[in-house]
């Protein structure tokens, strides 16, 4: 598996694409963007893992 990436480079891609990061409830963030589903991202240690990357890759990808 794919090492884990840094919050923050994954935060900057979000909010490029114009996500706002809505609340934090323990190590899950919340990003909301109108029109959307919100994206729930675990954070352990400052990193989220590669799968869920992935995955906002593709939504960032299918809201072009």
């Amino acid at each position: 598996m794919p090492n884990p990436v840094r919050f923050a480079k994954v935060k900057r891609l979000l909010e490029r694409d114009g996500w706002v990061l809505h609340r934090i409830s323990g190590s899950h963030h919340v990003f909301k963007k109108p029109g959307r589903p919100n994206i729930v991202l675990p954070v352990h240690g400052g990193k989220v893992k590669a799968a869920y990357v992935k995955q906002i890759e593709e939504e960032i990808e299918q809201s072009d």
